[in-house]
């Protein structure tokens, strides 16, 4: 019975971190996008500058990314970076596994950076703070 009930724990965490790991996807990330541009009042160029790593022109694309950080856990419901999180992503989107370690210095120099009360506003402090942290690591899209 035991062992049932460990096996059924383990096909259980292995179907989350499956779950997880689909989350993550390219399709799944524009799918979260295009859900927020509803919700936030976005443009299809809003969008596009995400996908261009270009930083946002307008409030409802400031807004497009908190949503989309929102969406994927990043950013929580109080406006501030969820560090396990954002590592998680940071693993899946860093392609070199000798650069892999990097993220974590890169997120613990973001995650107590004090934001606006703004979410919008967050949201484009925390990008920048990753991205100004990323490029000294070296870690430059698509790496980050």
């Amino acid at each position: 019975m035991k062992f049932l009930i460990n096996l059924c724990l383990l096909i259980t965490v292995i179907e989350l971190s499956i779950v997880r790991s689909e989350e993550l996807t390219k399709e799944n990330a524009l799918a979260a996008a295009n859900d927020c541009k509803d919700e936030t009042g976005a443009t299809d160029d809003d969008i596009a500058a995400i996908l261009e790593h270009k930083p946002a022109d307008s409030t409802e694309g400031k807004c497009l990314r908190s949503c989309v950080m929102k969406k994927f856990g990043i950013m929580n419901d109080d406006g501030k970076l969820v560090k396990e999180k954002t590592l998680e992503v940071a693993q899946i989107m860093i392609t070199d596994d000798n650069k892999k370690e990097l993220a974590i210095e890169v997120v613990e120099a973001c995650e107590n950076l004090s934001v606006n009360e703004d979410h919008c506003e967050a949201a484009i402090e925390y990008g920048a703070c990753l991205k100004e942290h990323a490029e000294e690591q070296g870690l430059l899209p698509p790496d980050f």
